[in-house]
């Protein structure tokens, strides 16, 4: 098994007049959750199961095939539809000595590493307010998905991002979680296919 610490590089950040990279690297003490979720393509109500319907009485009459006679039944077909994500709920802390952004020296508004947690919190916040989609994705490094592992590094994008400092509760150490959901890369497909024309 492979185990590096998570990391996200947050590309072509827009912050205080330069474009940076910034490499974020979560601490060790987090909970990482793989998910896929899964999209029908016919659904159990409407048009589109009158359709589903039509096709299953079709496959019965052609195939002498018993297709049963349940209510719950679904016909379905896997055309890609649904998502790939990866969940990493995460605990920063004032001093961390990983990497927080675009230098890993801190003290700038691109990078904040070994600085407390309020400027940790403030500089990827700013980084997540940067273009992040199917052009510019983000690259995650978890597990086996990095260079050191068994597949590529995925490119994504965030979901619903959040980070919560208690003062009450800790004063040196805040929360945080962010769903990171894998795309496609269009600038990579784009010149590829450009390629490939000429």
């Amino acid at each position: 098994m492979t185990w590096v610490k998570p990391q996200v590089t947050i590309q072509n950040a827009s912050i205080g007049g330069s474009t940076v990279d910034g490499t974020f690297v979560f601490p060790s003490d987090m909970v990482v959750e793989f998910e896929t979720r899964t999209q029908q393509f016919f659904q159990s109500e409407g048009t589109i199961s009158s359709v589903a319907s039509a096709v299953l009485d079709q496959i019965s009459e052609q195939t002498d095939t018993d297709i049963g006679e349940g209510l719950r039944q679904e016909l379905s077909f896997d055309i890609g539809g649904g998502i790939h994500a990866i969940t990493l709920d995460f605990r920063g802390y004032t001093g961390s000595p990983y990497q927080w952004g675009d230098t890993g020296n801190g003290g700038t508004p691109t990078d904040a590493t070994g600085e407390d947690l309020h400027a940790q919190m403030a500089v990827l916040d700013r980084y997540l307010q940067s273009r992040i989609d199917s052009t510019t994705p983000a690259i995650l490094e978890v597990g086996e998905y990095s260079s050191e592992g068994r597949y590529s590094p995925l490119q994504v994008v965030p979901e619903n991002p959040n980070m919560v400092f208690d003062s009450t509760e800790q004063s040196s150490v805040y929360e945080g979680s962010i769903t990171w959901v894998e795309t496609v890369d269009l600038e990579q497909t784009i010149d590829g296919s450009k390629r490939t024309e000429g």
